[in-house]
């Protein structure tokens, strides 16, 4: 999918772990199975490379691995070769037509990981996104074979469900129904669209039989994925001084389906202004960037448009593409320089506001010109809370 393979393969990771079954986790942050763990590269590994790791994780002891898959890596065959137990559509919006020529072309390449050559045992697909619908019937017709499981949010005819959803700041609570029994459940992270995350990796597993009292327990116990809807507070301060303070989430969201995700997850939590930092990478997909701009003014208070990773385009250029978006009067603020924008931004906030800084999520660099510096949006928000509780 577009959004959500990360947190979603994590849990996979975290939930057959928990159910006895030693895991490895393949995809944009890490690689990594028991004994071992680095750094990726890219989001899918090159075929070379995929096949040694799996090799690797196979002998040390791994049953279960759970791979993100990019459009690029399908379209380039780096998983060729390989037979996929099960495979996950989360969703599909815009993002990558720099490199795909249409949506359809990007939705085609999404597909060819349920393609019938794939071997898929199975399939848990999200039916309330139009993509993953098309997607459904597709493999109901060419794949009858393939054990499919449909997952909604939205009572729709599916297999995988949730209900009594309760969400708050301290996660969401609910009953998860699958053709193999249903039960409660707790999870601390937060927003809708992490209900579907944890709907399709509990589905997943339990399709491939996995205990599913087991996989709901553990899911109390996963704390969530770096960059995603991640706080950040200063270590040990005392609840008095951390009241003084605005709350400030940071999240990897950079694509408008991702921005809408993470605004509207964060604006119940939020009895003051939301305000959201953001940006648009630089050589990517350049039709994005007004749809963010709108997204964050409808959605947000104020509005901080930003630096992401220029790369070599000219950053004002970008940032003229952003609030081009985004209609006149909006509270809108303009500032190049990344690090002045979270600064400032979150000096301006008021306690009771939630700053959103989006776009970057766990990266600890960016990207100016063909130079990648040390940046990190964690660090840059702590350092600037921290300017703001010794001003007060």
């Amino acid at each position: 999918g577009t959004n959500g393979k990360t947190t979603t393969t994590s849990l996979i990771e975290h939930l057959a772990a928990a159910a006895g079954r030693p895991a490895a986790l393949f995809g944009t942050l890490v690689n990594r199975w028991p004994g071992h763990s680095h750094t990726a590269e890219h989001t899918t590994a090159f075929a070379d490379q995929l096949q040694a790791q799996l090799a690797a994780a196979l002998a040390a002891g791994t049953q279960v691995a759970a791979m993100e898959v990019s459009s690029h890596a399908l379209d380039q065959q780096r998983v060729a070769g390989c037979s996929f137990a099960a495979a996950v559509f989360t969703n599909l919006s815009q993002d990558h037509l720099d490199y795909h020529a249409s949506m359809e072309a990007y939705f085609e390449a999404k597909a060819l990981l349920f393609a019938p050559d794939q071997a898929l045992g199975g399939a848990v697909v999200n039916v309330d996104d139009p993509w993953g619908a098309q997607l459904a019937q597709r493999l109901e017709r060419q794949s009858p074979s393939c054990r499919l499981w449909r997952a909604s949010l939205n009572n729709g005819p599916a297999e995988l469900r949730l209900t009594d959803l309760r969400f708050g700041p301290s996660g969401i609570e609910g009953t998860l129904i699958s053709p193999v029994g249903s039960g409660a459940f707790r999870s601390p992270l937060v927003g809708r669209f992490n209900a579907m995350n944890l709907l399709q990796a509990v589905g997943v597993l339990a399709l491939l039989e996995l205990p599913l009292p087991l996989l709901l327990q553990g899911l109390a116990s996963f704390q969530g994925v770096p960059g995603r809807m991640q706080r950040v507070a200063i270590a040990g301060l005392d609840a008095a001084s951390a009241a003084q303070l605005p709350g400030v989430i940071v999240d990897y969201a950079h694509t408008p389906d991702g921005l809408e995700n993470a605004l509207g997850a964060a604006r119940p939590f939020c009895d003051g202004r939301l305000i959201c930092v953001f940006g648009c990478g630089g050589d990517r997909d350049r039709g994005k960037r007004p749809l963010m701009g709108e997204i964050a003014a409808r959605l947000a208070d104020q509005v901080w448009v930003t630096s992401d990773n220029p790369r070599t385009e000219d950053p004002t250029q970008i940032l003229q593409d952003v609030v081009a978006g985004i209609p006149a009067g909006s509270p809108l603020q303009v500032e190049a320089d990344r690090a002045i924008a979270i600064a400032a931004a979150i000096a301006g906030a008021a306690a009771n506001d939630l700053v959103i800084i989006a776009g970057k999520g766990h990266e600890d660099y960016q990207i100016l010109g063909t130079t990648k510096i040390h940046f990190d949006d964690r660090e840059h928000a702590e350092t600037a809370l921290r300017a703001k509780l010794g001003s007060s």
